[in-house]
């Protein structure tokens, strides 16, 4: 439990928007707002907010940079941010600059250590992203910019290498799969290398395939603005353009017995973002690097689909109905603009994952079915119904598209 307070007490002009904080612990600051032309004596509470950021993330680098025993001697972060223009005014995008300095200091330990502070450890800059601000992360190392996710380029020199070797001899091209560290992600990387495609697989943590054909798992958390746009950018420098994409990362109900009087609003944003919202932002984006004629994947599940109506988990359900709704517009718009993109989406069977222990159907079956899908066999069968969702019938061994 934290506990501050702000005290104001009358004084005269220009002293009368001037405050005290005080917290449990430490000296008390001065706190004060811009009062006509006269020349403010303390930050003011956005500015506030900002220190707070790079205090923060600033304490998350010292201390790994400590623990990684790196020779650091000065570090510096700087914010610069620009805020809506309606009250309540918010921060719309940030630059957020580190500046490490020190004599021998190793690029990728300093480059680590920034991309977990900004990825996974502080809590000030996961609180303002949640806000929907855009945070940009820079770092310079001794006054020369470093990339905080490939230091070394050495990623981008081996996927150049990747796609000139070996993607290009592929038949089916290059597939990007979300979600790729686990479960039927995991498993659907390994199949759609078996059938004959390159693949990039993506997630939040770092996983590992043997097979030469599947590149290194690339760093993607949908959840954030920046993560999506880097890695576009990323691909797009490297010349990687997508036969398929399967969009499969995603989150199930925490409570499964929340109904539509019971869930809360805090559930439904949890799912909402990575399900939907982080969903179609990575769609919209990685659009780009999309060839002519390409699939894209969505898995949704049947509890998305008024064929399986019923009111429990409900966040959940109505995240995967959105999903379902979302590939029937996306595949209207591409009519319209006569492109030839195969989009659906898809009921991946009740798969015995982490998220569904008491599934009937493995990771690997369910893997398999999907690469049959999105295979170029079922491509005019996918045209023809265009936007669908399909669903495998476990009785007649086939899929179906029920919408």
């Amino acid at each position: 439990m934290m506990k501050i307070k702000t005290e104001w007490t009358a004084k005269e002009y220009p002293h009368n928007w001037e405050f005290i904080g005080e917290c449990e612990e430490g000296e008390k600051i001065n706190i004060s707002v811009k009062n006509g032309d006269a020349i403010k004596i303390a930050p003011n509470p956005k500015e506030l907010l900002l220190q707070g950021m790079a205090s923060c993330t600033s304490v998350d680098v010292v201390s790994t940079l400590q623990k990684m025993r790196q020779p650091l001697e000065e570090l510096k972060v700087e914010c610069e941010a620009e805020q809506t223009t309606t009250h309540p005014k918010v921060f719309a995008s940030c630059n957020l600059v580190y500046y490490a300095n020190g004599e021998n200091l190793n690029n990728e330990k300093v480059a680590n250590a920034v991309f977990l502070s900004f990825t996974k450890y502080c809590g000030v800059s996961a609180m303002i992203e949640k806000s929907g601000c855009y945070i940009t992360p820079k770092l310079f190392i001794n006054n020369k910019e470093i990339d905080i996710f490939d230091p070394e380029n050495k990623i981008s020199d081996k996927l150049k290498h990747w796609k000139d070797e070996i993607a290009s001899h592929c038949k089916n091209g290059i597939a990007f799969v979300t979600g790729a560290s686990r479960g039927i992600g995991h498993d659907l990387v390994q199949q759609l290398c078996e059938d004959g495609y390159a693949v990039i697989p993506s997630s939040r943590s770092k996983v590992t395939f043997e097979h030469k054909n599947i590149f290194d798992s690339l760093y993607l958390d949908v959840e954030k603005s920046h993560s999506i746009h880097y890695l576009t950018n990323f691909l797009k420098k490297n010349s990687i353009n997508f036969n398929l994409i399967v969009h499969n990362a995603g989150v199930f109900s925490a409570d499964e017995t929340s109904t539509n009087s019971t869930v809360s609003f805090t559930e439904i944003q949890r799912i909402f973002a990575t399900n939907v919202f982080g969903l179609i932002e990575t769609n919209n984006t990685f659009m780009q690097l999309m060839n002519p004629i390409s699939t894209i994947a969505f898995v949704a599940s049947l509890m998305g689909h008024d064929s399986y109506d019923t009111y429990t988990h409900t966040a959940y359900r109505m995240s995967k109905r959105s999903v379902i709704q979302y590939a029937k517009n996306l595949a209207l718009e591409f009519e319209s603009q006569n492109k030839k993109i195969s989009v659906l989406s898809l009921h991946p069977g009740s798969v015995k994952t982490d998220m569904n222990p008491n599934g009937k159907v493995s990771v690997k079956n369910s893997a398999q079915q999907i690469t049959q899908l999105v295979s170029s066999k079922m491509l005019a069968n996918r045209m023809k119904h265009n936007g669908g969702f399909w669903n495998y019938n476990l009785t007649k061994e086939a899929w179906e598209c029920l919408s």
